[in-house]
């Protein structure tokens, strides 16, 4: 099968490609997953897009040195999450021991001449408070609700990215959606 003609690849077919070494199957595995990747690791970090395009390519690195342990045992943009949701952690690990200023972006919003409708800062200030909760969760509550809420990943994928039993990703679940709610009451009325 001719990789160059865009015609459509299964998990298995292109994996081969990549284990063969074929150029175009790269840049096929990351047209394919890059976005879904970036989208779940932007919202591990707490949307910092630098550090999300860092993690992005270090986890397409890490899949591509790899590639001959995949064992199809899952989709292969499971085992991207699962790789992706290592380097997180990594990357929280380092953050954590070392000083870390959180600079915010200052949205353009904020800089128009015009001032802005009272439900357009109200959803800003919600969408805020919604981040510093996910920020404040542990790390593995935080990467269950990104799953299921944002890539909205079924409880079985969740539990193979995170190594874990469905049921775990149950309770962890409940757990996380309980805690993030009462983080986000606390920074609401703050």
């Amino acid at each position: 099968m001719n990789v160059d003609k865009g015609e459509p690849l299964t998990d298995q077919q292109l994996v081969q490609q990549l284990r063969a070494g074929i150029p175009a199957a790269v840049q096929r595995l990351v047209t394919l997953y890059s976005d879904d990747v970036y989208r779940f690791v932007y919202n591990q970090v707490g949307g910092s897009a630098q550090d999300a395009e860092d993690i992005v390519q270090e986890t397409f690195l890490a899949a591509l040195k790899a590639i001959q342990y995949f064992r199809g045992q899952s989709k292969l943009r499971t085992w991207l999450f699962s790789i992706a949701a290592h380097k997180v952690a990594d990357q929280h690990r380092r953050h954590a021991r070392e000083p870390h200023i959180d600079f915010q972006e200052v949205p353009d919003t904020l800089l128009a001449d015009t001032p802005l409708p009272e439900q357009h800062l109200e959803h800003m200030e919600i969408c805020q408070a919604v981040r510093q909760a996910l920020r404040q969760l542990p790390p593995h509550y935080r990467t269950a609700l990104v799953l299921k809420y944002v890539e909205l990943a079924p409880v079985q994928e969740i539990a193979k990215i995170m190594a874990r039993s469905e049921k775990s990703i149950e309770s962890i679940l409940v757990r996380a959606r309980r805690l993030l709610g009462e983080l986000f009451e606390a920074n609401h009325d703050g």
